[in-house]
């Protein structure tokens, strides 16, 4: 049995990076850990409350749940489990430690740009990943436009430019 480590951004379209996996090795049972990247809180007392299964639950959206799902669904002859664990180190040292700590030989990652960690609480891990995991499959994954997203966006961008013209 093969376990693969997939960095997440915990959106429905990071998904898209596991079933690549699924095609790469389709005659597998494999494990996928899923890690989503977050920075540690800078206060004892933000610490005191710290829960990486909360941070998770609260960075999760219906949306992630539902392809979560459906990828079950498609691969099931294929997966033996799939989870999600947070990573909070800081350098390639502590991500080995995670890797090791995992049994994780075999990653999958996207191109650059394909995960947004845009937010302050999060990294992109997949210079980590390829420092540390000994076989890294690269995958080249197009972005699904989110066309009401897109309208939405458009829509408040043609506001503020009408307000900041009058």
């Amino acid at each position: 049995m093969r376990k693969v480590l997939i960095p997440t951004d915990l959106s429905a379209q990071s998904l898209k990076i596991a079933e690549e996996a699924f095609k790469m090795y389709p005659d597998e049972i494999i494990d996928v850990l899923l890690v989503y990247p977050y920075h540690l809180p800078l206060w004892s007392s933000e610490l005191y409350w710290f829960s990486p299964v909360k941070i998770i639950t609260e960075h999760t959206d219906e949306h992630f749940a539902r392809a979560k799902d459906d990828l079950v669904r498609k691969y099931f002859r294929n997966i033996s489990s799939i989870y999600t664990e947070l990573f909070t180190g800081v350098n390639s040292l502590a991500f080995d430690n995670f890797r090791v700590h995992h049994q994780i030989q075999t990653a999958v990652v996207p191109q650059k740009g394909f995960l947004d960690f845009s937010h302050d609480d999060t990294f992109d891990p997949v210079d980590l990943i390829i420092k540390t995991v000994p076989e890294v499959q690269r995958v080249k994954i197009e972005k699904e436009v989110d066309h009401n997203t897109q309208r939405q966006k458009s829509g408040l961008y043609n506001l503020i430019q009408k307000v900041f013209r009058s």
